[in-house]
């Protein structure tokens, strides 16, 4: 069964013009041996872990590959609107969910969300900072 990687990851957070937010997302999808040649679909979907409603995120449309190999590195780019999360507050703290299946499957063959990504220092703050990790276990939901 395909599997995500343990090494996903949110690699960069850029605050754009229009409020939206451009992450990039890296990761490497891992496959058996009777699974080489075979396509999957990834998408992927960035946002708040402290959102209980996780209103206005879903996944994007899903981009279908090829297992090349028993371990294919992934980079994906994916837009985060303004009108999906609370300008006021900003992206607080963001996880990424990366969903891999086959091509056509019904059936997730794996989802796995990036460690905890922090874009800015200070929410208030209208200039969006680099973003740091912060580990999961200090991160209190």
């Amino acid at each position: 069964m395909a599997t995500v990687g343990t090494d996903r990851t949110i690699v960069r957070a850029d605050c754009r013009a229009d409020g939206s937010w451009l992450f990039l997302v890296c990761y490497t999808a891992c496959f058996g041996v009777d699974e080489l040649g075979l396509r999957f679909d990834d998408s992927l979907v960035v946002r708040p872990i402290h959102d209980l409603e996780q209103c206005g995120f879903g996944y994007e449309c899903p981009v279908m590959f090829t297992a090349c190999g028993q371990r294919v590195f992934r980079r994906k780019r994916i837009v985060v609107r303004s009108g999906s999360y609370d300008p006021t507050v900003g992206l607080d703290t963001v996880s990424a969910w990366i969903r891999l299946q086959r091509a056509g499957a019904v059936v997730v063959d794996d989802e796995a969300a990036t460690p905890v990504w922090v874009p800015r220092r200070d929410r208030r703050s209208p200039v969006a900072d680099r973003g740091r990790l912060v580990p999961a276990n200090l991160v209190r939901c």
